[in-house]
């Protein structure tokens, strides 16, 4: 099997893929709840982190999904992130918060 650490620099690579999918998920699907929303979300958190800092790459991922004012398409994740006990830990919570919410945006579904 893999290294905890291999699995998480594969996790925070993949992470990359997701966070396009759903950016093109909520603009093609009409979810900013105000014109050119997701551009000020990133405006406020910045560029994604490298892969190789895993910790806030997930952190990063978890305030995109679910921002303040929310966006009401994702499960609310921040504090099962700053539960998780190590990085594989908010790797996991990450990646399967912005799945679960790909995955519901596909179905042209909010959460609120």
């Amino acid at each position: 099997g893999r290294s905890r650490a291999e699995e998480c620099e594969l996790m925070s690579v993949e992470l990359s893929k997701l966070v396009d999918v759903w950016f093109d998920l909520v603009r093609e699907g009409g979810f900013e709840r105000q014109p050119q929303q997701l551009e000020l979300i990133l405006s406020h958190l910045g560029a994604l982190p490298p892969p190789q800092e895993a910790a806030r790459r997930a952190a990063w991922v978890g305030a995109l999904i679910n921002p303040i004012p929310a966006l009401g398409v994702a499960y609310e994740i921040r504090p099962a992130l700053l539960m998780a006990r190590d990085t594989h830990g908010m790797l996991k919570v990450a990646t399967h918060g912005i799945t679960l919410s790909i995955n519901k945006l596909k179905g042209g579904n909010k959460y609120s």
